[in-house]
């Protein structure tokens, strides 16, 4: 039986991001996964294992991914596992890679995300009609009263101010921090919109009281794809420095969220970055760089609090004075995450990414100076399922 930490990330890959409606999602899906592949110095033909869906591909294709992948690639695969922790599954689908790859079930196994063409749903690239699907992620006796992701989380900000007195000017310190990384990233969605300022998140429009437009995120397309192979392989062909997973954690709480029993504390995240923690033998203050779910700023916030990194009620204050931004006591997604980098499909890939070329020392400008442990946080829906992971530079 093998160790987690001699699985490695030894390859990763992002197509460019914003709308790719004039192009195949399989395409894409395949850009993807050539890319990282290329990365870690290996070529598709070296692929035994996926996890998730593959190219969505009409039929049997898309019900059975692993046949109709193997059928392209030419020969067999060895393993196939899907996930299901929503924006969180990344984390968890690199879980399930680690322990194929670590068992002798895969040699080189890749988890791929791509988002495009005209379909519909919330990949759709029309954004009502993206909104409108997201809405009934929830249970079904809430989003036939017009809740929507944003209104669920907006309720869960409000209770957070009440309780602990934070501020709208505490959750804008996020986003300015986010899109800081995101100018500095050549793929990013927003990046390129330049550097935001406290005042220009608070005096957007509101949303969902007490969220503003830019507390939110984007809804686009893009694809991106990581490898996962042995820590050996990984350093044998030397292309990188090798990025091995440490720890592993899930948590998983309710559907509905007005079953939750306190609109601020998740126990569930907690379980999953304790377990995490515990299996990499790695203190909170040892992290060096973070990706946090962010579908919204106040995501992020009670993240750090729920991952242990400050106590509860205290993420206004560890924010504050870009406590997430390059430079602060935790830099966190550094690339501008859901909010300014991307937010397509199972998109916790990007944070997954970012985390791992930071570990390489690899992120250019964004680079956190002697980053050699991550941490990865994601999550499905409204805080109803976590996935935790502690990376390292071997």
């Amino acid at each position: 039986m093998g160790r987690l930490a001699d699985v490695a990330v030894a390859g990763v890959y992002q197509t460019q991001q914003g709308d790719l409606s004039d192009c195949r999602q399989p395409s894409v899906w395949w850009e993807s996964v050539r890319g990282a592949c290329a990365d870690a110095g290996l070529s598709v033909g070296d692929i035994d294992g996926i996890i998730g869906d593959g190219p969505l591909d009409p039929g049997l294709r898309d019900r059975m991914p692993a046949p109709g992948i193997a059928e392209q690639l030419g020969h067999p695969l060895r393993f196939h596992a899907r996930s299901a922790v929503g924006a969180g599954s990344t984390a968890s689908g690199l879980n399930l890679a680690a322990y194929a790859v670590s068992h002798g079930l895969a040699e080189v196994v890749v988890i791929a995300n791509a988002v495009a063409g005209r379909g519909g749903g919330y990949a759709s690239a029309d954004r009502d009609e993206a909104v409108a699907a997201m809405a009934k992620l929830s249970g079904p006796y809430e989003y036939v009263y017009g809740t929507t992701r944003v209104s669920d989380c907006a309720v869960m900000a409000m209770r957070h101010m009440h309780d602990y007195g934070t501020t709208a000017e505490h959750l804008a310190e996020i986003a300015v921090a986010q899109r800081h990384g995101a100018t500095l990233h050549p793929l990013s969605v927003h990046g390129r919109r330049g550097e935001l300022t406290i005042d220009q998140v608070v005096g957007s429009r509101l949303v969902a009281d007490p969220l503003h437009l830019l507390d939110c995120c984007s809804i686009n397309q893009g694809g991106g794809a990581i490898v996962v192979t042995s820590a050996a392989g990984a350093a044998a062909v030397g292309r990188h420095p090798t990025v091995v997973l440490l720890g592993y954690g899930e948590g998983h709480s309710h559907i509905d969220p007005n079953a939750v029993e306190k609109l601020t504390e998740f126990p569930a995240a907690r379980l999953a970055a304790d377990t995490a923690f515990g299996m990499a033998g790695v203190r909170r203050d040892e992290i060096d760089v973070a990706g946090i779910g962010d579908h919204f700023t106040i995501g992020v916030l009670m993240g750090l609090e729920d991952a242990g990194f400050c106590g509860k009620g205290e993420g206004g204050a560890f924010v504050s004075g870009g406590g997430t931004a390059l430079g602060g006591r935790l830099p966190t997604n550094t690339s501008g995450g859901f909010l300014s980098f991307s937010h397509a499909g199972i998109c916790g890939i990007f944070t997954l990414i970012e985390v791992v070329e930071q570990l390489r020392q690899e992120a250019g400008p964004r680079q956190v100076p002697a980053a050699r442990l991550g941490f990865v946080s994601g999550v499905g829906g409204v805080q109803q399922a976590f996935s935790a992971a502690v990376l390292g530079r071997a």
